[in-house]
């Protein structure tokens, strides 16, 4: 059976919802656990367009309460100077979740996956325990993975201060993508919705995309998502090694809906040698992957430390990353309120 894909118009928020619940036969819920998670990278406001929008939010928790369902809303953002409630008001969830968010990284489950580099990750017992789970993930580019969205929003499942070790277990972009992958299949989700209503792109152009994009298979959801921002899957590091394995076939993939290509979208700079080394060593890819260097811009930065208190390996001192430590995971770039963490290219 092929796995369809619904792209909806998201102008009608509510009535989106309703029939995407509708299209993957969800007609009531009867008090069944059913865990929402958004993703709640940091403190961002809706505009940012790195977190998922709180109308969307908002949206599927009403949908979901008129149905009976028992739910608990939740995400596992980076480590912050802040709690995870904290985080949740700041962007607007709190109020979005009507009263059902949750600090998910309290309470964890010690879990075992296939990984050459990591045997055992600790997942949030909310999540596990929950009897649904519907992924809310934001449509939006990533300095490391290209884009992160139905795949790498289950990374949240894992505690936020287990995150920067985890990328210091996995430095190469090979290891991490797996390590990804494993944590996706310990809780897949049963629907997906992703927000696409305003996407940014790599160039920080804005995109009123307006769009809803919906699932039940975290890897069709990636494959379109990959069309819509015209790449070529296999400029995907996720989907090429799901295409690779076999994990996964485009051609049993129905989409419903127009998934053209965004024109001008930008996606992350990407050397050509990422897609020519992706199959050799992951040691020698590793060094190719290490000419892109994150840097502070100074004029920008307001000394907050968040990149300092996020890095997994100490690189990052005195307002400046030292390059010798530096594993090229970009957490400092993901958490930084300023913006003031760029990407350059090292001359060898």
């Amino acid at each position: 059976m092929k796995k369809k894909v619904y792209i909806k118009e998201g102008t009608e928020l509510q009535k989106a919802i309703g029939e995407i619940f509708k299209d993957f036969g969800f007609n009531t819920f009867d008090n069944k656990r059913v865990f929402v998670k958004p993703n709640m990278l940091r403190i961002a406001r809706p505009e940012e367009c790195i977190i998922t929008d709180p109308k969307l939010i908002e949206a599927v928790v009403d949908y979901l309460l008129s149905l009976s369902a028992n739910i608990t809303v939740g995400d596992n953002p980076i480590p912050q100077k802040v709690n995870e409630l904290d985080v949740a008001e700041e962007c607007g969830f709190l109020s979005a979740s009507r009263g059902r968010f949750k600090n998910i990284g309290r309470y964890v489950k010690t879990v075992r996956i296939r990984h050459n580099r990591v045997k055992n990750v600790y997942v949030s017992r909310d999540i596990l325990d929950a009897e649904l789970l519907i992924s809310l993930p934001k449509f939006k580019v990533h300095t490391l993975t290209m884009l992160s969205i139905a795949i790498k929003n289950q990374f949240g499942i894992i505690p936020g201060g287990l995150k920067p070790y985890l990328h210091y277990q996995c430095p190469t972009l090979n290891d991490f993508c797996r390590l990804l992958i494993e944590i996706c299949n310990l809780k897949k989700p049963n629907l997906i919705i992703v927000d696409a209503l305003n996407i940014i792109d790599a160039k920080g152009k804005l995109f009123k995309f307006n769009k809803l994009i919906a699932g039940a298979d975290a890897w069709a959801i990636d494959y379109v998502c990959t069309l819509i921002a015209g790449m070529n899957p296999h400029s995907n590091p996720i989907l090429r090694l799901g295409l690779k394995d076999k994990i996964f076939e485009p051609e049993n993939i129905e989409i419903i809906g127009d998934a053209a290509p965004i024109k001008g979208f930008a996606v992350p700079f990407s050397l050509p040698i990422r897609d020519i080394f992706a199959g050799i060593g992951s040691r020698v890819f590793a060094k190719f992957q290490h000419l892109n260097i994150p840097v502070i811009d100074h004029s920008l930065c307001n000394k907050c430390r968040a990149c300092e208190n996020v890095c997994p390996v100490r690189a990052v001192r005195s307002f400046n990353i030292d390059q010798k430590k530096c594993i090229k995971c970009y957490c400092c770039f993901e958490v930084c309120p300023q913006n003031a963490i760029k990407r350059r290219l090292r001359i060898i």
